[in-house]
């Protein structure tokens, strides 16, 4: 079963020079979250928050099929948001560019993690990922959520 949190915290986790380097660097965190709620006391407390970042949902929604085998099709969800200047329209446009271009970097990166059976995203279905302009949230960010589907996710030998 795929961990999304586990496979994008390894993403944007800092490694010791010399070592494989950071798939995508400008990405500072990533944090667990069980919803909205969680997600606006989070970025409430602005202490020790380092951004841009993302909040990886535990559960995500997802759709119904009636055709083919597999009825219910859930999402995999995050959100990739950064801090905009206040009062600043020019600043939110720029924040949100960027979410966009880093979300791109991490799918890119999905999508080559993907091709084989052993591949941590192994069954990422890149013809649908789904997104949502969010913002302002508290404390002025901006950015995107993102939905995607991991194919056969609960298959099992």
């Amino acid at each position: 079963m795929f961990d999304q949190y586990t496979y994008l915290n390894n993403l944007v986790t800092v490694v010791p020079e010399g070592e494989e380097t950071t798939v995508v660097p400008e990405i500072k965190a990533v944090k667990r979250i069980s919803g909205l709620r969680e997600l606006e006391e989070m970025l409430e407390d602005l202490r020790g928050l380092q951004y841009p970042l993302i909040l990886a949902e535990d559960k995500g929604d997802g759709f119904l099929s009636f055709s083919g085998r597999n009825l219910d099709n859930g999402y995999h969800s995050f959100y990739l948001v950064s801090k905009a200047k206040i009062e600043n329209s020019g600043s939110r446009t720029e924040i949100q560019s960027q979410c966009m271009a880093l979300a791109k970097k991490v799918f890119k990166q999905m999508l080559a993690d993907s091709e084989n059976f052993a591949d941590p995203a192994y069954g990422f279905d890149s013809t649908r990922i789904d997104y949502m302009r969010v913002g302002p949230l508290v404390n002025n960010f901006h950015g995107y959520s993102f939905s995607y589907i991991i194919k056969d996710e609960n298959f099992s030998i």
